[in-house]
């Protein structure tokens, strides 16, 4: 019988640090958007680790068990490569020792393996020198036996795991579909490691920047073999023939009206549309034309099995991605009615069906796209299951678009500016978990007064102001087409230098950000709504705009049905009974029977050049005893407990607030309390946000502590022995 586990290593390392590292390794490269799975560096402890996770369905992930328990005699603790941060723990429940590896196919990524035994580094290092240099963005990470691993962009999936001329001159591997990578900063059972710390942040940011570039095309032609080429058929020579003879004696004008997308047959417009890596290709085609042709023909052949051989032909000819047609020998990107009738003879049958390979050897795998069907079974729906993955638990789904909306001056500015700070510390919010990430602030109006909401959140709950990336120059989300491509990319310079996924994209208010749209017109919200919802999918984050209600709020949204109809949620701010409420009016994956109450708070700020005060507000929820208010209900605001404000009194309220927040991480990430280190940033979060509902003796509020009445606190709590420090970072005794 054969067991999947690790062999015995010299010098091995059975820390709580090391495993602790490697799992929280895996579920950051998650997100960011790579795909991984647990190995011992070498072997995958899953199978179908070259396929996403999601990408599967049921009788795929039947075949992969019953082909593991036959093999192992064990079920497998998962089938397929995961983004998700649940499967994630649970296999490193079962194999605490992996480390985390990367599947290149699904993350689109192709790596370069500098092998150090072939002198692959030493030889690669003068390849790049040849060519101007390591091209900029690529990280470059060391493996465990003195390697290296360059890592590309691959977004078409065009290579394979072959290496060709580059690893006979170059002593270098390739890592693309089919292949994996361990993830940077990764350290395995025996002590061994896949560069630093340092490494794997430099990897993070790369990859959330969405810049890692492409394989230069010198190093392309020396590895020859692309997707594309390992996919090609054997062409019969008469057949090749024949479709040529038929290019020659068409007249291809008489097909091009057929993309016309009024008149034509063939819709590229509604293609695009439903068909994301389609319309990626054909508006962003790559330098590679011979494989441009190929993967564009695979799409439209797809979408439109019966397209004769002139068509194809015709649509070549009006798209620049294809190259240059030419009557002569083909040069450079250039190619003949040859090259077309190969790509549409390679591109018959491709709704046949062949047995998928599990990529066991480290193979790419070549998977035929399946047969089309109109329908689906309710058992696959169930087979694929996924959670509805939360920004805010219950309330705001990521991958989403929602609208907050209401009269002027209830708050709505307050309410989202307090949301989007607990989103980028990834702190509960009323109650409720929350998501943490990189949150951008798109504000077009109200820039004068962002400053003093910034600085009263700052000095109410935290010193650094929540650290949200702030924009101002708003595209135009109606009259700009490119509006949704420059928001993504205002969203990955914020990843890049934060090292975090952007999880929340604010756009205060939508109709500063719609000028010169019609906001009752179906046609002009709807496109609206279309390019929020490019820039939520291709984020993966929850894109939330503020938006007014009309004069009557019982009849909603101002403006178009169309708003409330695209997006996935509403939230209703208003003043009710005296009362500040924020209510979910629609959601389409959870509750609507939803309702927080929450108190609107003056807070001075500073002084005016007369020596006035300069005020701003925060919102505070309404707490009963020691919980927040979520129902609506005609009663007063409950008042604040009393307690003694001693020091002493102050040691106990940030004991008290640390062991509640070491609690809740306690059983996010399975270590104990006395394992979870805070801050001074954090204990004075903490301190100050318990002090908010408590009142002095006499029935005062009690304000805030500044950073200095914190360190005084903090250094009581360590001599008392209440808390431990190392280096920068405290911990509970």
């Amino acid at each position: 019988m054969t067991v999947v586990n690790f062999k015995p290593a010299l010098a091995v390392d059975n820390t709580g640090a090391r495993r602790s590292r490697n799992k929280k390794n895996a579920m950051q490269f998650a997100q960011v958007g790579l795909y991984v799975f647990p190995s011992d560096g070498k072997v995958p402890l899953v199978p179908r680790y070259n396929r996403a996770d999601t990408s599967l369905t049921k009788a795929d992930v039947e075949a992969a068990v019953e082909e593991f328990m036959e093999k192992h005699e064990i079920e497998p603790a998962h089938v397929g490569a995961t983004r998700d941060i649940e499967v994630i723990k649970r296999m490193w429940r079962k194999f605490p020792d992996a480390v985390p590896s990367i599947s290149c196919g699904p993350s689109r990524l192709v790596v370069l393996d500098a092998d150090a035994k072939d002198g692959g580094p030493a030889k690669l290092a003068e390849l790049f020198a040849e060519i101007g240099g390591v091209p900029e963005g690529v990280p470059v990470n060391p493996t465990k036996s003195g390697g290296q691993h360059f890592v590309f962009s691959d977004p078409e999936g065009k290579f394979t795991n072959k290496a060709g001329a580059l690893k006979k001159n170059y002593g270098t591997d390739v890592r693309g579909t089919g292949g994996q990578f361990v993830g940077p900063g990764s350290i395995r059972e025996d002590g061994k490691t896949y560069g630093s710390d340092a490494d794997r942040l430099d990897f993070l940011r790369a990859v959330a920047s969405g810049k890692i570039p492409t394989l230069p095309q010198e190093i392309v032609n020396l590895i020859g073999a692309t997707v594309a080429d390992a996919e090609s058929e054997p062409v019969s020579p008469s057949q090749e023939r024949e479709v040529i003879k038929s290019l020659r004696d068409s007249e291809w004008g008489q097909y091009a009206n057929e993309f016309d997308p009024t008149l034509g047959k063939y819709d590229l417009e509604k293609l695009k549309a439903e068909n994301e890596d389609f319309a990626k290709l054909y508006e962003h085609p790559g330098d590679d034309c011979s494989t441009n042709r190929f993967l564009a023909a695979r799409h439209v052949m797809r979408e439109w099995p019966d397209m004769p051989a002139p068509a194809l032909a015709a649509f070549f000819s009006q798209w620049d991605g294809a190259g240059e047609y030419t009557d002569d020998k083909p040069r450079g990107g250039q190619y003949d009615d040859r090259q077309i009738a190969r790509e549409w003879i390679k591109n018959q049958g491709l709704t046949k069906q062949s047995k998928p390979s599990d990529g066991a050897a480290f193979e790419a795998v070549y998977e035929s796209e399946g047969a089309s069907r109109s329908h689906t079974r309710a058992s696959d729906l169930v087979a694929n299951y996924r959670p509805v993955r939360w920004l805010v638990k219950r309330l705001i789904p990521l991958n989403s678009v929602g609208a907050l909306y209401g009269l002027p001056n209830v708050g709505k500015s307050f309410v989202v500016f307090d949301l989007a700070s607990h989103a980028r510390r990834g702190r509960e919010w009323f109650g409720r978990k929350v998501q943490g990430g990189d949150v951008l602030y798109c504000y077009a109006e109200g820039a004068e007064g962002m400053s003093g909401r910034a600085k009263a959140w700052a000095d109410s709950n935290d010193t650094s102001g929540g650290d949200l990336a702030m924009m101002n120059d708003v595209p135009n989300l109606f009259r700009d087409s490119k509006a949704a491509d420059k928001l993504i990319t205002a969203a990955r310079e914020c990843e890049a230098d934060s090292g975090q996924p952007v999880r929340l994209i604010i756009v205060d208010t939508l109709a500063a950000a719609t000028t010169g749209a019609d906001g009752s017109s179906d046609k002009d919200m709807g496109l609206v709504c279309q390019r929020l919802r490019k820039v939520a999918t291709e984020l993966d984050c929850a894109v939330l705009v503020v938006h007014h209600s009309g004069k009557d709020v019982a009849k909603g949204m101002r403006g178009s049905s169309a708003i409330l109809g695209a997006v996935d949620y509403t939230l209703l701010a208003e003043e009710k009974d005296g009362a500040s409420v924020l209510r979910v009016e629609k959601m389409r994956d959870a509750s609507k029977s939803q309702a927080i109450r929450f108190k609107l708070v003056e807070v001075v700020i500073g002084k005016d050049d007369d020596g006035e005060d300069e005020t701003s507000c925060v919102i505070r929820p309404v707490v009963v005893g020691t919980s927040v208010d979520m129902a609506v209900t005609d009663e007063d605001d409950a008042p604040l407990i009393r307690r003694s404000d001693g020091r002493e009194d102050r040691v106990e309220m940030l004991i008290e607030a640390m062991r509640a927040e070491a609690d809740r991480a306690d059983r996010a990430e399975d270590e104990g309390v006395e394992a979870i280190g805070f801050r001074l940033t954090d204990l004075a979060r903490l301190l100050n946000a318990s002090r908010a509902n408590l009142a002095t003796l006499d029935g005062k509020p009690m304000g805030p502590v500044n950073t200095k009445g914190v360190s005084r606190v903090i250094e009581t709590a360590v001599q008392a022995q209440r808390l431990s420090v190392r280096g920068r970072m405290y911990f509970l005794k």
